[in-house]
């Protein structure tokens, strides 16, 4: 495609993904997030608009978006409606990872399900019972038997629980001991026997995640849905991907926190002084504040994003790291600092600056939760090897 095309293309999905987000997806958000309620309806939207298969590769009838464009999406999705925007940062890096991972049969088969039929990809790694703030070892079994593997275990926080067709999960291989021999990437489709979703989730914020628990009682997963070869989720760096997605949903939820409060600042006025606030001297402050705070974040962002299109896998961890971290970090700094402009009134729900400040809580902790960002990038000034990123190689004796 040449570059004019691309960039063609590009303006006409992101003008496409504005207009919903402020015609239809901020008007359903505080629903969803009174509710806890998975958005539905904004998924039958992006659908409709051809952008649910987003990052899938033309060949297959996708748009082919690069990191750029993604990121793009995501944060004007999270300016509106941070749940929906978690949730189609889980179905887009399934999908790059499988891009990474699959065979051309799986490609051609899972991909046209989701740019035909809407299917949607949910990512189900955490557990009740291991960390993935580092060493993370899954208690997920999956013992190999004839035509495929018997899947006994539990995973929680798992966003589009509720709403997704397809979990892509790391398991362990029976009688394996490292992660390098034994860790397994398995797509396995929602309706087979012994899966059963326990809705647990009942959070401070991004309510609509749908971010439940999911129990696979002895399921059987076929062959066909096995993606790549054990330890590949290691060795090709795939989970990045998540932490570039977040960074991007964090500063999108300071843009949102921003525009609110500029246009709070511009149409609010206090007795006697018939001027909006927006000519204190002191909200003028606070608004270059966040606006610079954002800018730097954005640059950060760019920067991954073009170590993702042009670097190798280990060459991207640092600039994804950085932006992850800055991303998530910016957006609880915004959203702190729109409260302290716009005063008493932000508390109340008819505003959105309050499920704003309480979706931005949850970057920080999605991985690599920002501890761990700051190790990576301690490291790394330090001149300490980072080249694993989060979801690191299992220990040895020898290390």
């Amino acid at each position: 495609m040449k570059t004019q095309s691309k960039h063609a293309i590009a303006e006409k999905v992101l003008s496409a993904v504005k207009y919903l987000a402020t015609e239809n997806f901020a008007p359903r958000a505080s629903m969803y997030d009174k509710e806890g309620k998975f958005p539905y309806e904004n998924y039958r939207d992006l659908h409709e608009q051809g952008i649910i298969g987003l990052v899938v590769p033309e060949e297959y009838g996708g748009l082919g978006a690069d990191s750029f464009l993604m990121g793009d999406v995501l944060r004007e999705i999270a300016k509106v409606d941070g749940s929906t925007a978690n949730t189609f940062n889980m179905h887009c890096t399934v999908i790059n990872i499988l891009k990474e991972m699959a065979n051309v049969e799986q490609k051609q088969r899972l991909f046209t399900e989701v740019v035909k039929d809407g299917k949607l990809f949910a990512s189900v790694t955490s557990e009740p019972t291991s960390s993935l703030r580092g060493n993370f070892r899954p208690s997920t079994i999956a013992k190999k038997v004839e035509g495929g593997y018997i899947v006994t275990g539990t995973k929680h926080f798992a966003s589009l629980s509720s709403a997704a067709d397809y979990f892509n999960t790391l398991c362990l291989l029976e009688g394996e001991e490292s992660l390098e021999n034994g860790l397994i990437l398995l797509v396995i489709p929602r309706e087979i026997p012994g899966v059963r979703i326990e809705e647990t989730w009942d959070a401070m914020g991004m309510r609509g995640t749908a971010s439940n628990t999911i129990h696979f009682e002895g399921c059987f997963v076929e062959d066909k849905n096995l993606i790549g070869e054990p330890g590949d989720a290691i060795r090709k760096h795939v989970s990045d991907g998540y932490a570039f997605g977040f960074g991007a949903i964090g500063i999108g939820l300071a843009e949102g926190a921003l525009d609110f409060t500029v246009q709070y600042a511009k149409n609010t006025t206090f007795k006697p002084d018939p001027h909006p606030i927006s000519h204190y001297p002191t909200i003028q402050q606070r608004i270059a504040e966040m606006t610079v705070e954002i800018e730097s974040a954005k640059q950060l962002l760019k920067q991954a994003a073009l170590s993702r299109e042009t670097g190798t896998p280990e060459e991207r961890v640092l600039p994804v790291t950085l932006a992850k971290y800055a991303g998530t970090e910016v957006s609880i700094k915004v959203t702190d600092m729109a409260i302290r402009v716009c005063g008493g009134r932000a508390y109340m729900r008819k505003y959105p600056l309050e499920r704003m400040l309480r979706d931005a809580r949850a970057g920080m902790v999605m991985p690599p939760n920002n501890d761990k960002c700051l190790e990576i990038i301690g490291k790394a000034s330090l001149g300490f090897e980072v080249s694993g990123g989060w979801l690191e190689k299992s220990k040895t004796k020898e290390d």
